[in-house]
């Protein structure tokens, strides 16, 4: 027994500071000492604890010691001689544990909340913690299972969450990302919070920003919406600024390694860089009723529909010119999307899984679209070959996604002599009935808020990294 920590916790008790972990401590150590049983009998007796409310019960059974044997067992305390008044204090201590011991954690205050769940899109938990919106939440784990969820920390960060995900909330101006995707938005009040991942951390100088933890490939993605932050890596130590729209990084157990870089003080070495392109305002969407497409077709965004009467379908499609990539340096290429929220329609007239295609445009009389075209000039799937699919929950709402896979790489080899048109379909079709089904929007190029269609190729290494997104 450590006579010293006993003291403290004891003190602790007497004075009302004691905390829930500091009270697990000190009653494991009565549980297990009969040396501390019997110090914390003589010290609540000297102290005149015995007579506290919440053991009101307890010291009526002993109220029946005689006065003389109670001011024996003070004199016998002082020198420390008397087993016989150590042991019956003991016996009170014994009591105490049972009668009081249990009721304890009345007496303290609890875990103080540091965030709060503000919405909860479609979201399905699997948390010990209160879900509802508008719980007030102490640390622990959320475990979001299926949709979107936002949480507001008590310094003013918000961080939006999507499925799958675990998040850990530490305090107000900390939380750590397990496993997911989130958006971080970081109000002049809570500069400074930061957000972990399993091998590194960011710190929010005031700023948007987006993280995404993959497991399978052991990684954590960070990319500046606005704004700055630092990223620290845990194993190396090393950290590095990154600064304005578009750029980001990726921290691995072993480096971390800047995806859209201008070269800037403190970046560490790295094995691969990534060639950007946007789309240059090269981007559109139709609607099969011609008559209608200009009171649902808007320029920042992409919209995708299919259903099985067709009637009210949307496809998008865009263009990159990657005339100056030097492909004898490329090894993949990917197509990234980014999901924003929709109000065209509902998600429940869906089906759980919703399936989208890539196509890629084969069909030169259809090279120079424009936007605001009907839909027989405007380019569709019968115009070109399936480069490849991927797939969104009907419940999400936010995200990024795409495709990465040879065929895209062999396709844009092959036809990089003239701008590449690919083609955004949905697959899927919705649930017939009574109220239409959810229009998928997908940034463009002009979104206020998220970045539009972007190829992402991966080079040998190179000292120099292109940025051509702008």
């Amino acid at each position: 027994m450590n006579g010293e920590r006993l003291s403290q916790l004891i003190d602790s008790w007497r004075d009302d500071e004691l905390t829930v972990e500091q009270a697990e401590e000190l009653n494991q150590l009565l549980r297990e000492s009969e040396e501390a049983r019997q110090t914390f009998a003589a010290e609540s007796q000297m102290h005149g604890l015995l007579h506290c409310a919440a053991a009101e019960d307890a010291v009526e059974r002993v109220a029946d010691i005689p006065a003389a044997t109670i001011e024996n067992g003070r004199r016998v305390l002082r020198d420390r001689s008397s087993s016989l008044w150590l042991t019956l204090m003991s016996t009170i201590a014994a009591v105490l544990v049972i009668a009081v011991g249990i009721q304890w954690w009345q007496l303290l205050p609890g875990p103080t909340p540091v965030a709060m769940i503000t919405s909860s899109e479609n979201a399905a938990w699997e948390s010990a913690l209160p879900t509802m919106p508008g719980s007030q939440l102490p640390p622990g784990i959320l475990s979001l299972r299926s949709g979107v969820a936002t949480i507001r920390f008590d310094s003013g960060a918000e961080v939006v969450v999507e499925a799958p995900a675990e998040l850990e909330l530490v305090s107000a101006m900390r939380a750590k990302l397990l496993t997911g995707a989130a958006v971080i938005d970081v109000p002049e009040s809570a500069i400074g919070f930061i957000v972990e991942t399993p091998d590194g951390y960011a710190i929010d100088y005031g700023t948007r920003f987006a993280v995404r933890v993959d497991e399978q490939e052991n990684r954590s993605d960070f990319e500046i919406i606005e704004g700055e932050i630092g990223l620290h890596h845990i194993g190396s130590e090393d950290e590095i600024r990154l600064m304005g729209e578009g750029k980001s990084a990726t921290v691995s157990e072993h480096s971390i390694q800047i995806v859209n870089r201008e070269e800037q003080e403190g970046t560490v070495s790295r094995t691969e860089n990534v060639i950007r392109v946007g789309a240059k305002g090269r981007t559109g969407s139709t609607l099969r009723r011609d008559q209608k497409r200009h009171k649902f077709i808007k320029r920042e965004v992409l919209s995708v529909k299919h259903t099985v009467k067709e009637k009210w379908d949307h496809q998008s499609f865009f263009a990159f010119d990657v005339a100056e990539i030097d492909f004898a340096r490329v090894e993949s290429a990917r197509l990234r999307l980014n999901l924003v929220p929709s109000t065209l329609g509902l998600a429940s007239r869906l089906p759980k899984i919703n399936r989208f295609g890539i196509y890629g445009l084969t069909n030169r009389e259809k090279d120079d679209w424009e936007f605001g075209g009907t839909w027989d000039e405007s380019p569709g799937i019968e115009d070109g070959i399936l480069l490849g699919t991927f797939e969104i929950a009907r419940s999400q709402q936010r995200g990024t996604f795409g495709i990465e896979n040879r065929e895209l790489l062999d396709f844009i080899k092959e036809n990089r002599e003239r701008p590449i048109t690919l083609i955004l379909v949905r697959q899927t079709t919705q649930i017939e009935g009574v109220g239409a089904g959810l229009t998928h929007l997908f940034a463009s190029d002009v979104h206020p808020e998220a970045v539009g269609p972007m190829l992402e190729f991966t080079v040998r290494d190179s000292k120099t990294v292109h940025d051509r997104a702008n």
